[in-house]
């Protein structure tokens, strides 16, 4: 059993995550660290250094890497990962995929806190893409948790909704 989350950047994929994986002994395995390991600079410098479809590609292929044959991981990939229908389809046979749903009113605040590397191919404006990536997460969803509630409820909403044993 493993366990994908998705959302918007500052959604808390990898706050939750990490107390997740934690609290029912599973590995967190985070897709952004791994990339900003991989080329030595933070994720945004990363973005800027690749460009979007780049870093899509180099990223579903890092995840698709590093997950498949495990078992019992929590996976925090980017964001963007929705814009990779192979990761997606990937994550969907590997994982129960949880979506972290987060008002875009606390998504603003939460990144405007801790700046990090949004993909954004097009130039949206922000609420063109976080509409556009909601629709795209609740797709690929196999269950919805409210993100806004502290990281142990959100925790403890995917257990029961996973019906994992701790």
């Amino acid at each position: 059993m493993n366990v994908t989350l998705i959302g918007m950047p500052g959604a808390g994929k990898s706050y939750v995550g990490k107390k997740l994986a934690e609290k029912i002994g599973f590995t967190f395995f985070e897709v952004d660290a791994l990339l900003e390991q991989e080329y030595d600079m933070p994720l945004q410098k990363v973005l800027d250094t690749l460009g979007a479809d780049v870093l899509l590609d180099v990223e579903s292929a890092r995840l698709i890497e590093n997950c498949k044959d495990k078992d019992h991981v929590v996976v925090s990939p980017g964001g963007s990962i929705i814009y990779r229908e192979t990761a997606m389809e990937f994550l969907k046979k590997f994982s129960t995929v949880f979506y972290l749903k987060v008002p875009i009113g606390i998504i603003r605040e939460r990144i405007a806190e801790a700046p990090r590397g949004i993909v954004n191919p097009d130039g949206k404006m922000f609420e063109e893409l976080f509409e556009e990536r909601v629709q795209l997460y609740e797709k690929w969803a196999d269950h919805t948790v409210d993100g806004a509630l502290d990281a142990q409820t959100v925790a403890d909403e995917i257990i029961k909704a996973a019906k994992i044993m701790v």
